[in-house]
């Protein structure tokens, strides 16, 4: 006659060999999931054509700053996180202008700050937040980010934080 095993089957070698790939399997399917929601990829916009039928809008914007010969440098100093912003131009300065700080990847860190003038042709503001690595700028006098399609003129650029501390803005026609 055959002896017959008396441990119970969670305590047998065999069912744990034949079930730990396919519970390691569930766990790391749940790890990959939970982080491809929690990091989702902010680059495609949802509203291509609404964007593409705006181009036209911002090229003239463009074409307004280059008329004018706007020209800009920006600085940062990351010690007290002020901004500081140097405007050239042919143009009745406005009191106040909007500075964004764009992130090339994620949406959520984009940045809205607004410059307060201190004379003609200078402004500053503050930043909040660490500031590294790389950022598209855009300079524009409509206050509203939501807005931006409607402003005069707008001044583009790109800083990379660890290469330095300004950037120039000019108008995207050159």
């Amino acid at each position: 006659m055959s002896k017959r095993s008396s441990k119970p089957w969670y305590r047998e070698f065999w069912v744990w060999l034949v079930l730990s790939p396919l519970i390691l399997t569930v766990v790391v399917s749940f790890v990959m999931v939970s982080i491809a929601v929690r990091h989702a990829d902010d680059t495609v916009s949802d509203t291509y054509y609404k964007d593409s039928r705006l181009y036209h809008f911002t090229a003239d914007q463009d074409k307004r700053a280059k008329a004018l010969g706007l020209a800009g440098m920006v600085r940062f100093a990351r010690a007290d996180n002020t901004i500081t912003l140097e405007l050239t131009g042919d143009l009745d300065y406005p009191q106040r202008l909007l500075l964004t700080l764009s992130h090339p990847v994620e949406a959520d860190l984009d940045r809205h700050i607004l410059l307060e003038q201190l004379s003609v042709g200078r402004y500053t503001g503050s930043v909040t937040g660490e500031l590294k690595h790389r950022w598209y700028l855009r300079l524009m006098p409509e206050l509203n980010p939501q807005e931006h399609q409607k402003a005069e003129w707008r001044l583009k650029g790109e800083i990379n934080f660890d290469l330095g501390d300004s950037a120039p803005l000019n108008p995207a026609i050159q």
